[in-house]
């Protein structure tokens, strides 16, 4: 396996990239909703990306990974 300068496999001329984390507050941003809107959303919809904890720690912070919110915001377009 060969790697970048930064540690990133890189296979047949494609980087791989480890996946994004973004906070609450930014898929809020991104989706235009309100951090309560986000919370309903995430307890009603099963379809709806699990948020991701960045340790064992009840303070610990929340995450959500950046290509699962936005597959689900494609489908949610194209089911309306």
């Amino acid at each position: 396996m060969v790697t970048d300068k930064n540690n990133n496999s890189i296979l047949n001329n494609e980087l791989q990239i480890s996946p994004l984390w973004i906070k609450k507050k930014v898929v809020c941003k991104l989706l235009d909703i309100s951090l309560n809107q986000l919370r309903k959303i995430s307890l009603a919809d099963e379809s709806f990306p699990k948020p991701l904890k960045s340790g064992p720690a009840r303070q610990a912070g929340v995450y959500y990974d950046y290509q699962e919110i936005l597959e689900w915001h494609k489908k949610q377009l194209t089911l309306r």
